[in-house]
């Protein structure tokens, strides 16, 4: 592999900040597409990678309100929380959503000893 130039490297990480894409870059340095994308990894190495996925219908506090029912008592199961959480929200969750909040926080699914 064959070292860049500092003038070669300044030259990509300014036009790596001024927004333009890999491909761009390549055409207009004449560098490889991996040698730029190896100075882009550099230049930002402490950004986060997005996770993805729809945002969540629950809102941290619903969340809560959903975790104090069931640990208080007045309910019993995920079916009976989107019930009681559905009679607040606008945007209706199914019995599954409430599941995994619960999951989430460490709740797991038993069947009742008789």
């Amino acid at each position: 592999m064959k070292a860049i130039s500092s003038t070669q490297y300044s030259q990509v990480t300014s036009l790596l900040k001024d927004g333009y894409s890999l491909c761009h870059i390549e055409h207009k340095t004449g560098l490889g597409k991996s040698t730029v994308g190896r100075i882009k990894k550099k230049v930002d190495g402490d950004k986060e990678n997005n996770k993805g996925g729809h945002p969540s219908k629950l809102s941290p506090h619903d969340k809560k309100a959903i975790i104090h029912q069931i640990t208080s008592g007045k309910l019993d199961n995920a079916v009976g929380a989107t019930n009681f959480i559905n009679s607040t929200l606008s945007d209706p969750v199914t019995p599954q959503t409430v599941r995994n909040t619960l999951q989430d926080n460490g709740f797991c699914s038993v069947t009742k000893i008789k």
